[in-house]
């Protein structure tokens, strides 16, 4: 089985935004927020952002950089 090693956003529709110009956090498409900083991230985003998070298990991105991985 796969390791979770963290989320991206989706839209609404579950299209991968992170590292697009909707992304309202502005991340790089390899970037990953680790479940440690989710709530963070979430926080941080404008309110009724209508986003989602997919999760991404190890090999799912190749050489991702987790945001707040310890």
């Amino acid at each position: 089985m796969a390791k979770l090693i963290g989320f991206q956003l989706t839209n609404k529709n579950g299209t991968n935004i992170t590292g697009d110009d909707d992304d309202p956090m502005e991340m790089a498409s390899f970037e990953v927020i680790s479940p440690q900083r989710l709530f963070e991230v979430l926080e941080a985003m404008p309110e009724n952002h209508g986003l989602l998070l997919m999760p991404i298990y190890e090999g799912d991105i190749e050489e991702p950089t987790v945001i707040g991985a310890p």
